[in-house]
């Protein structure tokens, strides 16, 4: 959207420098054939008298001017001045876009990420990068692009992201995108060793940033995880264990992309990480009756300080604090569930 406003701001402004040209030329059109006719001039004469007339310079005209002559002078002098001075405008909107849009723009740019927290940051806008910028953006999360190559920049400018142009190895660049209030952080560059640095860096620079890289290479996976990545992925064994998968699972594979995509009405799957004063703490699941309530069924609870999840846990399992649920149900079931089982304040 923010890229069809730019090209129809861009439009006007070109419309605009080709209506005054075309208008400046009527007038000095205007201006000779009037000269010619009501004084007698030669064509040099007429087109000299015309510029120096709409241009107001003060030369002294070629000969005396008799009454007809002086008032055409004036009436050409009014259009004129209007003509040049409507030519000088488009002219200058279309050079201040040109020379200091990308200024401005860029500016603005760093003050509206500025004021961002809780966002999520995007390193690399190739293929990979890019699918997560429109999933992002389709679930309406906040999020950061860091490019370096201008024209992907600029590129992912016009497509209405927020952007910082840059290296994504550079402190510099990860403090631009806000990396201390950041709560994601997606390394999707093309080179694990590139990937391996803008991981470690983010590490020392937001401790509690959860971290997600891309790696090309088997061996690269371990050597992320070692410097803090919370979780490695490989497009190519995803991509590989995804065609498998659909050859031979292809109904369940349809359902988990359905329930995945949060833009549908029918249900979606969402996670919840239950914290310190929620309504489901310290409740087995059969005694929250969520179920009953809102709609919303728990899959699987993975428990505080453990990496395996239980999936389709018994009714009687306890909900601690910082336990991770996934859960289904419709968009109106979610949000009553996260209405009645907020934190309650103190």
């Amino acid at each position: 959207m923010r890229r069809l406003r730019m090209l129809v701001k861009r439009s006007q402004i070109a419309r605009h420098v080709f209506i005054s040209v075309c208008v400046l030329l009527g007038v000095m059109v205007i201006g000779v054939v009037g000269y010619i006719l009501i004084e007698r001039m030669t064509f040099t004469e007429a087109l000299y008298m015309t510029v120096i007339t709409i241009s107001t310079v003060g030369f002294k005209e070629v000969r005396h001017l008799d009454t007809g002559g002086m008032y055409f002078t004036i009436f050409l002098i009014a259009i004129g001045v209007s003509a040049v001075l409507f030519f000088l405008a488009g002219l200058f909107e279309y050079l201040l876009s040109e020379a200091l849009g990308d200024v401005w723009g860029r500016r603005r740019m760093m003050n509206n990420i500025a004021g961002l927290s809780n966002h999520h940051i995007i390193c690399g806008y190739g293929r990979v990068g890019r699918s997560v910028a429109e999933e992002l953006s389709d679930q309406g999360k906040r999020f950061v692009v860091i490019e370096t190559d201008e024209e992907t920049y600029k590129e992912c400018v016009a497509e209405g992201h927020l952007a910082v142009h840059g290296s994504a190895t550079e402190n510099e660049s990860l403090l631009d995108a806000g990396i201390e209030r950041a709560v994601g952080l997606v390394s999707a560059l093309r080179s694990d060793a590139d990937n391996l640095f803008v991981v470690l860096t983010a590490r020392t620079m937001n401790q509690n940033i959860l971290l997600i890289a891309r790696a090309d290479q088997p061996e690269s996976e371990q050597k992320l995880e070692m410097v803090g990545a919370d979780r490695v992925i490989s497009p190519h064994k995803i991509a590989g264990k995804r065609m498998a998968n659909l050859l031979v699972r292809p109904g369940t594979c349809e359902f988990l992309d359905i329930a995945m995509v949060t833009n549908l009405p029918e249900y979606f799957l969402s996670e919840m990480k239950v914290g310190p004063g929620s309504g489901l703490l310290g409740q087995s699941i059969s005694q929250t009756r969520l179920r009953e309530r809102t709609g919303v069924t728990i899959l699987a609870v993975r428990k505080a300080g453990e990496k395996v999840f239980n999936p389709n846990p018994s009714v009687d399992t306890h909900i601690e604090e910082d336990d991770l649920l996934v859960l289904i149900g419709t968009p109106e079931q979610m949000a009553l569930m996260e209405a009645e089982n907020a934190p309650k304040r103190r």
